[in-house]
C-alpha cells in the first residue's frame, strides 16, 4: 500500500527545495488531507517549473523528454495505470485554461479547453466502436488543419 506524506514532510520538502509560498496561507483551515494536497500542489508546480529548466540545460529533446515522463510515470503509478495519470495532467490544464479565460468568451481559450476535454474522454474511452473512430478522424482532421493555419500565420513579438 502506498503511503502519503505528511503535512511536516510536506513542509520540509518546500524547505529544502526553497519553493516560495506561506506555508500557512497556503494550507489555511483546511482539513489535513486538503493541507496535505495544497501544499502538494505547490510543491508539484514549483516541480514542473524546474524540471522544464533542467530538461533544457540537459539538451533533451522532444523524445528523450517523452522517454523520460513515460518511465517516470510508469515507476510511480504502474504499467497499468500511466493513462491516469495524463489524464489527470491534461484535466489540470483544461481547468487552469478555463479558469484563466475569465467571464468573456475567448475563442483560443475555449477551442483548447473543449480539445482538451475531448483528448480527456479519448483517453478514458474504452470503447473503439464507430462513433470513437469517427471521432478520432475528426479530431485528427481539425487538428492538421489548425496547425497548418498556425503555422502560417505571422507570429506577433510581446
Amino acid at each position: 500500500m502506498q503511503t502519503l506524506p505528511s503535512t511536516d514532510d510536506l513542509l520540509r520538502v518546500m524547505t529544502i527545495l526553497g519553493i516560495p509560498g506561506d506555508p500557512l496561507r497556503i494550507m489555511k483551515d483546511h482539513a489535513d488531507e486538503r493541507r496535505r494536497a495544497e501544499l502538494l500542489a505547490h510543491i508539484t508546480a514549483a516541480l514542473v517549473d524546474r524540471l522544464e529548466t533542467l530538461e533544457t540545460l540537459a539538451g533533451l529533446d522532444v523524445e528523450d523528454r517523452a522517454d523520460l515522463h513515460w518511465q517516470a510515470d510508469r515507476d510511480a503509478a504502474g504499467a497499468g495505470r500511466v493513462v491516469r495519470l495524463q489524464t489527470a495532467r491534461l484535466a489540470w490544464v483544461q481547468q487552469s485554461v478555463a479558469r484563466q479565460r475569465g467571464r468573456r468568451p475567448d475563442p483560443s481559450a475555449d477551442a483548447v479547453a473543449t480539445t482538451l476535454g475531448v483528448l480527456i474522454e479519448l483517453l478514458a474511452s474504452r470503447d473503439s466502436g464507430p462513433m470513437v473512430s469517427d471521432a478520432v478522424a475528426g479530431l485528427c482532421s481539425a487538428a492538421d488543419h489548425l496547425g497548418t493555419v498556425l503555422r502560417a500565420a505571422p507570429r506577433e513579438c510581446v
